[in-house]
């Protein structure tokens, strides 16, 4: 055991006076982390895009982690889960861990992501403890992580052009070679998914629940799994399963009431947190009472700005969402404390525009609906700013989501109905304005296309792929 882990265990030292355990620096973030980013970013896994998605969800949770703890502030993450590659390990094969982030210092927490890992603390080791305390206000660690990225894309950028020789010439040869695996992996995963099927019907008949879904990102077998263990706990604990009566029971990745009003479970965590969270769910509720006031509110001081929800925004507990809106409006209040004010190029009334409030570490951007995306640590003073930049840009984007919606609704079902598909869906990142372009040279090439994509289930993404649950992967600029 490395001499960082043992010192995690021991009792807490008192320091001398004017010295403390200070903060790891950015810079020693990044290094100490490094093997670490190489085993999980998501660059790895572009043909696996469940492992790809939780594993950009869990960096940018713990990104987040990383800088609340810099500032003496606290996330009620309990752990993350990752997908890691190694070497040793074929092609499509991943360990997942789930690393517990129960530390109270940066250091702390990056010993137990490394350890968790089975990864060297070496480095970490010997920075010293004990000094005076550092101006550590500048330490960003989300800029750590990007700045890391951007290093990681030069290596990435070589690699996709070796890639590029090797590219599939054109759909119609890669369907010709892929359709019936498809079809193959479908049936095989049909078993797995009557299973599923039976243990949801089963906890609705038995215990009244309304309606059990998952995201759809989790492998098949992920979810049985977790359904097995819902049922074992129901059996352990009949009583506290009223609680659910009636509700909506989500598997996802967090353990919480969602914003509406979903008992979400996470697969990753214990049936202990399962158990906690059930016992007091009519308390969890009480954040949902609070949402519409604060939603008011911060609408009011934002000049009557509708406060929206995305589709795709990253799923948090009614209380974390209350915390994100009080903070957000707290900012703002102090704004205009400080006597500032608005910019004339900003009209009186923002109530033909939307913003989404969404976590720390979440980018502050102008969504491809036209939607404001602001992380609730933006500070007002920039908030203001980049809205009095970007309004033409979002009432560009709106209008032409306003019309793309419907037309790529229309060539959805056109798409689905012509090649006899049994499910068609998108990546999250793929617009409509995408959408809208593929379905259409999907659909001027039906003749050579149609037998090989009748009776699979095709999803519109950014490379080709064989899911094991037998989903055709295309990009969405697929050649022809």
């Amino acid at each position: 055991m490395s001499l960082a882990r043992t010192m995690l265990c021991k009792t807490k030292q008192r320091w001398p006076s004017g010295f403390m355990c200070r903060f790891l620096s950015a810079a020693e973030v990044s290094t100490a982390l490094r093997p670490f980013y190489f085993s999980v970013h998501p660059d790895l896994f572009g043909k696996y895009p469940e492992q790809r998605k939780i594993n950009e969800n869990s960096l940018q949770q713990l990104s987040a982690v990383l800088e609340a703890q810099q500032s003496r502030k606290r996330i009620n993450i309990s752990s993350l889960p990752f997908y890691l590659r190694q070497k040793d390990m074929p092609e499509g094969a991943f360990k997942l861990v789930n690393i517990p982030l129960n530390g109270s210092t940066v250091r702390e927490t990056v010993v137990k992501v490394l350890c968790a890992c089975e990864m060297s603390t070496t480095y970490v080791d010997k920075i010293p403890k004990d000094t005076r305390l550092p101006n550590t206000s500048q330490y960003n660690f989300t800029k750590t992580y990007d700045d890391y990225s951007n290093e990681f894309e030069k290596v990435a950028h070589m690699k996709r052009k070796v890639q590029e020789k090797k590219a599939i010439n054109n759909l119609e040869e890669w369907l010709f070679t892929n359709s019936g695996l498809a079809k193959e992996k479908y049936e095989s995963a049909r078993a797995t998914r009557d299973q599923v099927q039976s243990l949801i019907d089963k906890l609705c008949k038995n215990y009244g629940i309304k309606e059990v879904k998952y995201d759809r990102g989790w492998n098949i077998s992920h979810i049985r799994g977790a359904l097995q263990s819902l049922v074992s706990l129901a059996i352990q604990h009949p009583a506290v399963m009223g609680n659910l009566k009636d509700r909506t029971i989500a598997l996802g990745q967090f353990t919480g009431v969602s914003l509406d009003g979903d008992v979400f479970l996470n697969i990753m965590d214990v049936r202990n947190e399962w158990l906690s969270l059930i016992k007091k769910v009519s308390q969890e509720d009480s954040a949902l009472l609070k949402i519409p006031n604060y939603e008011k509110t911060l609408s009011s001081i934002l000049r009557d700005i509708h406060i929206c929800r995305r589709k795709f925004m990253p799923k948090v507990s009614a209380a974390q969402y209350c915390n994100h809106l009080r903070q957000l409006i707290t900012s703002i209040g102090d704004f205009y404390g400080k006597g500032c004010k608005f910019p004339a190029s900003i009209p009186e009334s923002l109530n033909k525009y939307e913003i989404v409030v969404e976590p720390e570490a979440g980018p502050l951007m102008v969504s491809p609906t036209g939607q404001f995306i602001t992380p609730s640590s933006c500070p007002a003073e920039e908030l203001v700013a980049y809205i009095a930049k970007h309004l033409d840009l979002a009432t560009q984007l709106m209008t032409e989501y306003s019309i793309n919606k419907h037309v790529e609704r229309a060539l959805h079902k056109e798409v689905k109905e012509r090649f006899g598909l049994l499910d068609l869906q998108k990546d999250d990142s793929i617009t409509p304005g995408l959408m809208i372009s593929c379905c259409q040279r999907l659909l001027t090439r039906s003749p050579a296309l149609s037998e090989k994509l009748q009776g699979n289930r095709l999803y519109i993404t950014h490379y080709y792929s064989v899911l094991s649950e037998g989903i055709l992967c295309i990009p969405w600029n697929f050649k022809s």
